[in-house]
């Protein structure tokens, strides 16, 4: 897993309208069918996890900035060598690269810096809805910082993309925990909003909330998976539409260890060269 943080030169009279994560989606689905039409026509299909995380494209100056998260290999190649075309090409123009900073996240250290977390708040920078169960028809989603929604869909991505983190029954266990109210919402501050997407509408809230471990089941090796899982979610954003900019949030738990480590940097254009 990779971070990328990418600053682009425009090309003439680009602006930026709207909810500006479809733009990066944009730019970025057009970079990988450069590389690889087939890398796109399966990601279009819906029927695979979204294997990259996009942050909204925001201006920095008289640049724009791509903040991509990548989860699998080949996305992770496909993107670096576009950069190290110099021109990343899209429907919305030609963007000439200017500076590229790369960062692997590195797993070991995130579990290694995580301890159990009974109190902790999470900010919706952006709009963030979550699923419901599997099982659930109707198309239905929701609107609402449901903390068994919000960790399970983080949990499956750290299975899916990164290896198991325990075994199925222990990741069962967990599960049932969660949607138990092993960890509770007390308090938030949240507003729904509706985001126009071409002729139809996606809908989600931004804000904060407050969560704290239920003391009736609490756990502390729960309560550590969920540290690591939020800090995560910090890399990858959280809930649905992650790779349109959905989903962005900070997290802050109350009782913050002091021994925490970082992930660790890597070299931007040494890493990717060595990768290709």
């Amino acid at each position: 897993m990779y971070k990328f943080s990418i600053s682009l030169r425009p090309p003439s009279g680009f602006e930026l309208k709207g909810f500006t994560g479809f733009a990066a989606y944009s730019i970025m689905m057009d970079v990988l069918e450069s590389k690889d039409p087939e890398l796109v026509k399966v990601r279009r299909t819906g029927k695979m996890q979204t294997d990259f995380s996009l942050k909204p494209l925001r201006w920095e100056g008289e640049t724009v900035v791509l903040d991509v998260t990548t989860f699998t290999e080949e996305v992770s190649m496909a993107l670096g060598s576009a950069i190290l075309d110099g021109m990343l090409s899209s429907g919305l123009g030609e963007f000439e690269v200017l500076r590229v900073s790369m960062e692997e996240v590195d797993l070991d250290a995130l579990l290694a810096s995580s301890a159990p977390v009974r109190r902790f708040s999470v900010r919706f920078r952006t709009p963030t809805f979550f699923r419901p169960k599997a099982n659930v028809r109707g198309g239905i989603f929701i609107p609402m910082p449901l903390p068994d929604r919000m960790i399970i869909s983080l949990h499956r991505t750290w299975n899916h993309f990164l290896g198991p983190m325990e075994d199925d029954l222990e990741r069962e266990e967990f599960h049932r925990w969660l949607e138990s109210w092993g960890i509770v919402v007390s308090g938030h501050r949240i507003e729904t909003i509706k985001i126009n997407d071409g002729e139809k509408f996606e809908v989600g809230f931004v804000g904060w909330a407050n969560f704290s471990a239920n003391p009736a089941y609490e756990d502390p090796i729960f309560l550590r998976k969920v540290d690591a899982l939020l800090k995560l979610g910090e890399v990858v954003n959280v809930g649905g539409l992650r790779s349109k900019g959905f989903g962005v949030i900070s997290y802050r738990r109350q009782d913050r260890p002091k021994n925490e480590k970082r992930a660790t940097k890597m070299n931007v254009l040494e890493g990717i060269k060595s990768s290709l």
